[in-house]
Formats: structure tokens, sequence, C-alpha cells
């Protein structure tokens, strides 16, 4: 069964728009896999496009807060693939309690207009080397990640998006599909191919 490990603590940083965790945090998915976010991460929710947040609310409010910090690292790492990545925001925002409706449409929101990358060649090899180790780890030691440069590496993501056309869709993502496979159908259909 899918639970959290651990409450995470958080502390803004001066601009309000950056939020480092001050304890470990893991997410366990169905399959058991462990998503854990090291002491020291720091997120910003902008794994979550900004065009949603306008009918969605701020990554950082309500019960998807705890996915939305998940997410975000391991959009940042990507040690994992990205549609894994995805799928298992979704799952962490049903074990948060976030309605079928709205955790699919968030989930149509990663998945139309989120961050994509080839796990084999675009992850941050020099982050994930030094948190590999401890990352899958439930007894994970607190890790100086702040000291880590990252990469500039592009990842993919659709050139055009059309927040009108997704938000018009909203309602069918949250009534219609009652799967996230539907979603992704629908996107694929209804809003161009991914790739």
């Amino acid at each position: 069964m899918a639970h959290y490990t651990g409450r995470p603590r958080f502390e803004w940083d001066e601009d309000g728009r950056i939020m480092t965790l001050l304890n470990r945090f893991a997410f366990v998915d169905d399959a058991q896999w462990v998503w854990s976010v090291p002491t020291m991460a720091q997120v910003d929710g902008a794994s979550i496009p900004k065009f949603a947040w306008s009918i969605l609310g701020s990554p950082f409010v309500g019960r998807y807060r705890k996915a939305s910090v998940v997410h975000d690292w391991y959009c940042d790492i990507r040690t994992r693939g990205w549609k894994a990545t995805h799928r298992m925001f979704y799952e962490a925002m049903r074990t948060s309690k976030v309605s079928g409706a709205k955790a699919r449409i968030m989930y149509a929101a990663v998945y139309y207009a989120g961050p994509r990358w080839d796990v084999a060649a675009d992850y941050d090899a020099q982050l994930a080397e030094v948190v590999a180790a401890e990352t899958y780890s439930l007894e994970q030691p607190k890790l100086a990640v702040e000291q880590i440069e990252r990469a500039d590496v592009t990842l993919w993501q659709r050139r055009k998006t059309d927040p009108a056309a997704f938000l018009a869709m909203c309602d069918d993502f949250a009534k219609s599909c009652s799967s996230i496979e539907d979603v992704e159908t629908m996107i694929e259909d209804h809003m161009g191919a991914t790739e």
C-alpha cells in the first residue's frame, strides 16, 4: 500500500519562491519503490506548469503539497523516467487524499506540459551520483545537497502549449477519464502527439 515516510518540515527562502526540506522525507508507491527526498533538497514547484496554477492553485498549497515536493525533486535529478515520475505524482496525490478528479487534472497538466527527459542521457549525473546510494533507502542520512552545482541540461517540453485548450478540457479530464491512461489518450488524441 502506498504511503509516505516521515513528516516533511520546510523553510522558505528569502524570495518566498524556493522551499528547502529540513528533514528526510519519502513516498513509497504501490510497487514499493521508494521515492526519497534528501534533507536540504530545494524545490520550487516548477514541475507543475504555471498556467495550471490558476485553476489548481500553487504547488505548495493544499493536499498535494507532499506529492509536489517529491515530484519536483525527481524532475530535478531525473534518475527515473519522466513517465514513471509523473505517474508517481498522481499516485502520491491520491495517497494524500486529493480527489480523483483533481488528481487527474493535475496529472494531465504535467503529462501535457511538464518536463520530460531521456533517463539514460539527460539526468543530472553529478546530483544523482551524490544521492543515489541513499536516495532509495529509508535510513538516509543528511546530505549537503545545497553544495552541488546542477548541470545545465535542456529538458524536453512541448514547444507550444495551449493553456486555453487545456483549461477547456479540464472538465473532461476530471469526469470522462477514469484512469491516467485515459488522460494520456485524451491528450494525445486532442492536443497532439507527446514527442
